[in-house]
């Protein structure tokens, strides 16, 4: 519905959009009414005509009534219209409205403004890519400053469209005509943009150890770079790191239903519609969070992940031993040393010995032998292991709050390297998930999968949550 004037009413009194513009008035509306109509950019706003920003002439901004009005001029918000020539200084003037605007209207036009957004970004990234040269054209385009400036302005309600933009950005890094220079300029344009502070925080030290060196770039012969596969899993992996971040937050679920255009590499395909239209990572003022940031190449290409960094600094050093010597390994791989007889990792205590009150009890059903590495995040304290051999079930204690590792693989060689002389895909992808245990009494855990296939484990009571 769009707003009329009181001469327009009159002349066009048997409108049926009219007939609905007069059902919602009361005594108050006619002062809004007349607030509309003195306000010459607002008024043409919400009759849909052509858009320049909002002016607040009239100071409604500091108006008592402020609230009522907003939900009023919900009931006229016109849907956006996109234009080639400047489609993100256009949507930058439409969103100047959205605070004389209520936020139940903007909450509605997710679906379409979502649609719109994708489209806009694939056009910017359809040029075809042969050289550094072009791949710096298409980055400058994906990351203009007017664009930047659009997605800064987004409301709490469209967050869920900064966090594909995100995604998309980093995922340009995997290009193999990213130079370092270029990689920098894609950190660079992240940072600048106004984002909550946990997450500002964690781009902004990226930044800065991109700055003094501390994150290896390295490219060799960019012209001639090819990603493999694996890489390029652990690539995706990453991404979904940077997106598991974000959950950290309360979401809030409401009733309404919208389908979202969500390119189908995004990690958000794994929430529903109705998830993805609150994701909202403003409610909650939270102290910066530490992290972890990693930007490492080989000849093979390029990797990112953002992690939350683990307090406990024996299990930092443990994790971080586990992810570099992963990386080593797909880079050159080289044999791995004997397996032995023993059933605890290199550096750790035995899980047997974990004073917890609660009682696992893990089958292992899988043909895989399974390394259990538990701990509890304070800094100072011991991490434990146990290895779980294919065809046998332990039991160990923990406690509430303990984080745990659960990793596959055949051969048990005990290091704090590579623990497996024999792995699969299935143990880089469970190097990627840490579990956080809910605590209770008793809980049993079944361990699945034949070699080469998916490993997973039957959680009944979901005692394992997925720690971000």
């Amino acid at each position: 519905m769009r707003f009329y004037t009181q001469s327009e009413r009159k002349s066009l009194s048997t409108l049926d959009e009219v007939i609905g513009f007069e059902q919602i008035q009361s005594e108050q509306t006619a002062l809004f009414n007349a607030w509309i109509e003195s306000n010459s950019t607002l008024l043409s706003f919400l009759q849909g005509k052509v858009i320049t920003r909002f002016k607040d002439s009239s100071m409604l901004l500091k108006n008592a009534l402020l609230p009522d009005f907003k939900r009023y001029t919900g009931h006229f918000l016109p849907e956006f219209e996109p234009r080639e020539d400047d489609f993100w200084d256009a949507l930058t003037a439409y969103m100047s409205y959205f605070c004389v605007v209520d936020a139940a209207a903007v909450k509605a036009t997710l679906p379409y403004i979502s649609s719109q957004v994708a489209r806009q970004n694939n056009l910017e990234l359809s040029l075809n890519v042969t050289s550094v040269e072009s791949f710096n054209q298409v980055i400058h385009a994906f990351l203009s400053p007017e664009k930047i400036s659009a997605y800064s302005m987004f409301p709490k309600e469209w967050e869920v469209l900064r966090i594909q933009f995100i995604e998309q950005a980093l995922r340009l890094i995997q290009n193999t005509h990213c130079s370092a220079v270029s990689a920098g300029f894609i950190l660079s344009k992240l940072r600048s943009i106004d984002l909550p502070e946990a997450v500002k925080h964690s781009v902004n030290e990226a930044w800065h150890g991109f700055q003094k060196g501390q994150l290896n770039i390295q490219k060799k012969e960019p012209k001639k770079l090819k990603i493999s596969r694996s890489l390029k899993v652990r690539l995706a992996l990453g991404v979904m790191g940077i997106l598991s971040f974000f959950f950290l937050f309360n979401w809030v679920f409401s009733v309404e239903d919208a389908v979202l255009a969500v390119p189908p590499n995004s990690s958000l395909i794994y929430f529903t519609p109705r998830e993805r239209i609150y994701i909202d990572t403003t409610l909650r003022n939270e102290k910066p969070i530490r992290s972890t940031v990693s930007l490492s190449s080989s000849s093979g290409g390029l990797s990112y992940q953002i992690r939350q960094a683990f307090v406990n600094k024996k299990a930092e050093a443990l994790y971080s031993s586990l992810t570099n010597a992963l990386n080593d390994f797909y880079y050159n791989p080289t044999p791995l040393g004997d397996s032995t007889t023993e059933n605890t990792m290199e550096g750790t205590a035995s899980l047997t010995e974990f004073n917890g009150k609660s009682s696992i009890k893990c089958k292992n059903s899988s043909a895989y032998d399974v390394l259990l590495i538990a701990f509890n995040d304070l800094t100072g304290s011991p991490v434990y292991s146990r290895l779980v051999r294919s065809g046998t079930t332990q039991t160990f204690k923990l406690t509430k709050g303990a984080k745990i590792l659960i990793l596959p693989g055949k051969q048990f060689a005990g290091s704090n390297k590579i623990p497996f002389n024999v792995w699969d895909y299935n143990f880089d992808q469970a190097m990627q998930q840490v579990y956080t245990f809910s605590g209770g009494l008793s809980f049993a855990v079944v361990f699945r999968g034949d070699w080469g296939e998916e490993f997973s484990f039957t959680n009944p009571y979901q005692c394992f949550k997925l720690n971000p």
